[in-house]
């Protein structure tokens, strides 16, 4: 994803992206560390920001309504689909958190447009536009 819509998903949704070191609330002798996508970032193409930034209001829009909050742990495309791991959900944000995956798979990573898997070398969900695009 871009640096400019990551930002953007940063800033907008600071408690699910955090880039605070996360430890192990069970075991505090477990040095904290940081999230994959603290470090890595988003690992997918901007063509998703819309599904992930309506996820992230979906899913804050629990937590203010009672449920966990949510922290990413990844973000990143996986097999053609969204994959949005997270520590913390309940069932209703887990099942979120699976229609968004769901859907990803209907729209083209790079652009957003509805689109397919396919395969040309990877497994990934591109537009006819985009069909042949190696790895955008």
């Amino acid at each position: 994803m871009s640096p400019e819509l990551e930002a953007k998903l940063r800033a907008d949704y600071p408690l699910i992206f955090t880039a605070e070191p996360i430890g192990d609330p069970d075991d505090p002798d477990v040095p904290a560390v940081l999230t994959l996508c603290a470090t890595w970032g988003f690992e997918c193409g901007d063509g998703w920001y819309d599904l992930i930034d309506v996820l992230c209001l979906n899913l804050q829009y629990a937590t203010k309504n009672g449920a966990p909050q949510v922290v990413a742990r990844q973000v990143k495309e996986k097999f053609g689909g969204l994959r949005f791991y997270a520590g913390g959900p309940n069932d209703e944000q887990a099942g979120m958190i699976q229609v968004a995956a769901s859907m990803s798979t209907r729209l083209c990573e790079v652009c957003g447009n509805r689109g397919k898997l396919v395969r040309n070398g990877w497994i990934k969900t591109r537009c006819a536009e985009h069909e042949n695009a190696d790895n955008e």
